[in-house]
């Protein structure tokens, strides 16, 4: 008889990983920003890039914190709860919407860094709304939204594509597989945040 087996942690690149990764950058545009402060004094353009670079390397401590706290319990992430999935295997641009989200409403957001483990994931943490990005390492992301499509329990979870093709085509393909919306990167802000919170209203008046 076929035995049934845990979906996978979708954490596939871990949080000290993230952390190497990131943490040199970002120290770097902090230092770039402080610099030009001296210079440019209280200018808010500066300001700004010095409150999201200190965001993001506050996201980095935290995964990283998370992660040590988990491994002596051997908790894993696929048996957490979560407002938004976010299928990324970039770990900027995972840190950077989980920062908004979290900071501008609140959200907690949870990652899978390919399409296998996301579409596993997404059976587990209940998520509220998937954003997806197209080029995983593992499959597309076309094929991501019709495996969540045929899963009972994430049929109905809105998806967002984040993705860096920009090609009209492209877009209307993944519209008509059945993504809510299609955005693309570079992310602003506000636009963003304006399509997050129209598909959270939607799918909790549903």
């Amino acid at each position: 008889m076929k035995t049934e087996q845990a979906p996978p942690d979708p954490v596939v690149l871990s949080a000290s990983h993230l952390s190497q990764e990131l943490r040199p950058q970002v120290n770097a545009i902090v230092k770039m920003a402080e610099l030009l402060k001296t210079t440019a004094g209280n200018d808010e353009n500066v300001q700004q890039i010095l409150s999201a670079a200190r965001g993001l390397l506050d996201v980095v401590s935290r995964e990283t914190a998370e992660e040590s706290d988990r491994t002596p319990s051997g908790e894993s992430k696929s048996t957490e709860q979560c407002d938004v999935l976010y299928i990324e295997d970039d770990p900027g641009t995972f840190a950077s919407v989980k920062l908004l989200l979290g900071s501008k409403r609140g959200l907690k957001v949870l990652r899978a860094t390919n399409g296998e483990t996301g579409v596993a994931f997404a059976q587990t943490c209940s998520p509220n709304l998937i954003l997806l990005d197209l080029d995983l390492p593992d499959i597309h992301g076309s094929e991501v939204i019709q495996r969540l499509q045929k899963e009972q329990a994430s049929a109905g979870v809105p998806v967002v594509v984040v993705s860096g093709d920009a090609t009209p085509s492209q877009i209307e393909r993944l519209l008509v597989l059945g993504a809510r919306n299609y955005l693309t990167k570079p992310l602003m802000a506000e636009p963003f945040l304006a399509v997050i919170d129209e598909v959270l209203e939607e799918k909790s008046s549903a």
